[in-house]
């Protein structure tokens, strides 16, 4: 059995700023380069990210992004490519997408001298032109997911494509993250370790794709931050469980991370969503090195690592393959990121624009209307639209990822003359409403509480959450606004984290 670790980066991650750009660029890109080059020099492993990301490393630590570059040009590292600003695909139109891959490609051939031939799409959100936009874009390989293929209603056959799975793991409940693995997937699967060559809606062989599955990819996220129950020797029996070559089609690969980079260097997201610390995210991992060289020797010991591209080259599984319209990794929907507050506000927006830029009477300058397109498309970003505000999980979207978002939007509703904002039937003190006033519920008890215990300090921390409290809620000021103001919001959404301090904490995700 072959190997694959692909680490994928994202700079444009919910709740990271520029201020931790280099933090996290150096405590896990960089971490991951020097390990791998000093304690296994000559072996692969896939390093993936955006336009955006490898440009605000060369903006925060060029030096990293000559580490990169030797260690693409020696051949151990694959760089894998993806969107510019990590939008999803699926949310927006084909052509679209298609300038996005292109801005991307633009980044890579300037920064890095080179167009990668493998594809990381977000979220593994699926639309049926998803692979054209892949194809269009030059690459040849492209990522997939496991359980989305095997609980695909709709199959090339016209019903379930893994009936025996379907079966057993599909819902119909409207769940984030489906981990309830029900089925006994055997350990010679030949959808775990073989490449498809027959994407459903191109030719053969136009374009491979090779699948990771949560099976072992979440259980890696895990086993780095320490989760109990997921320690290094689960973590490898994990590994062992699903590594089982199938007879007749010689040795097949599997994917044993592919994830969040920032996973491998610092917490990432995940005393956020564990934990209920949102304050305490992107924080360095002290082990993770340790963690990292111990997974590398101990897989390698079991078969050598190989590149993606190399994974897809393996002897094809002839299996026809497609994923339902709307799919996305997890057992999410890729509608799921395009339906939260923020994503319904701006999307009205967007689409002025696009008509815009697609209908003009008179076309822009070329220069003007490319340069119109690459805002637009960052306002696309899913992350700056993330993550959704529901009653068992009320989160508030981080003020610099809406900036990002907001701010580009804004960008290229100037480049194209402006557009009718009257038309819009937006409101902006609603989506306020529906981000920050479930979280503000749950502060205004806890302050309330402060105020009635008895303490003085007690009492001042909690009149003076109340008082943040209002600021965050005010929504008077909004009435007839069509678009939220990335200034008007971050005002509120501040106030709010001051009074969740103040009350110390509240629970946002319940596990």
């Amino acid at each position: 059995m072959k190997y694959v670790a692909i680490f994928h980066a994202n700079l444009n991650y919910a709740y990271l700023t520029p201020d931790n750009y280099e933090f996290v660029v150096r405590e896990a890109y960089e971490m991951t380069f020097d390990t791998m080059r000093q304690n296994f020099p000559g072996t692969k492993y896939v390093f993936e990210a955006s336009g955006y990301t490898v440009e605000m490393m060369e903006k925060y630590a060029p030096d990293v992004v000559v580490k990169l570059k030797d260690a693409i040009h020696d051949g151990t590292c694959e760089f894998m490519g993806s969107p510019y600003a990590h939008p999803m695909l699926p949310n927006f139109p084909e052509g679209d997408g298609l300038k996005t891959l292109e801005f991307s490609m633009r980044a890579y051939e300037r920064i890095l001298g080179m167009r990668p031939e493998s594809f990381w799409n977000p979220e593994c959100g699926w639309r049926s032109y998803v692979p054209r936009q892949v194809l269009s874009a030059g690459y040849k390989y492209l990522t997939g997911d496991f359980e989305s293929y095997s609980r695909c209603e709709r199959g090339p056959g016209g019903g379930p494509q893994r009936p025996e799975i379907y079966e057993k793991e599909t819902t119909k409940e409207k769940n984030f993250y489906n981990f309830d693995f029900k089925f006994d997937l055997p350990a010679d699967d030949y959808a775990l370790h073989y490449p498809f060559n027959h994407v459903l809606g191109l030719e053969p062989e136009q374009l491979r794709v090779f699948l990771r599955s949560d099976r072992v990819c979440q259980y890696a996220v895990r086993y780095f931050m320490g989760m109990p129950g997921y320690s290094h020797e689960e973590y490898l029996a994990t590994i062992d469980r699903y590594s089982g070559d199938r007879a007749g089609m010689g040795e097949g690969a599997l994917v044993i991370f592919a994830d969040d980079a920032e996973y491998i260097g610092t917490n990432g997201w995940f005393r956020l969503k564990y934990q209920n610390k949102p304050d305490n995210v992107f924080e360095r991992v002290p082990d993770a090195k340790d963690k990292l060289i111990a997974l590398v020797d101990a897989v390698k010991a079991r078969g050598d690592f190989i590149s993606f591209a190399d994974a897809c080259q393996l002897t094809p599984n002839q299996q026809p393959i497609t994923w339902d319209d709307d799919a996305a990794w997890h057992g999410a929907l890729a509608s799921t990121w395009a339906s939260t507050p923020m994503a319904r506000m701006l999307r009205p927006w967007q689409d002025l624009i696009r008509d815009k830029l697609e209908s003009a009477s008179e076309p822009l300058p070329r220069s003007v209307a490319d340069r119109a397109w690459f805002h637009l498309t960052n306002s696309y970003n899913s992350d700056g639209q993330w993550p959704p505000t529901l009653p068992q999980a009320p989160h508030i979207i981080h003020p610099f990822n809406y900036s990002y978002c907001f701010e580009n939007l804004l960008c290229a509703h100037h480049l194209v003359g402006g557009v009718a904002l009257d038309s819009l039937s937006t409101d902006a003190a609603a989506t306020i409403g529906e981000i920050l006033e479930m979280q503000s519920l749950l502060i205004r008890k806890k302050a309330e509480d402060l105020i009635s215990s008895g303490s003085d300090a007690n009492r001042a921390d909690g009149e003076k959450a109340l008082h943040y409290l209002k600021v965050a809620t005010e929504k008077r000021s909004l009435t007839g606004q069509k678009i939220l103001d990335s200034g008007q919001y971050t005002v509120r959404a501040d106030a709010l984290v001051t009074a969740r301090r103040l009350v110390g904490g509240v629970e946002i995700e319940k596990n």
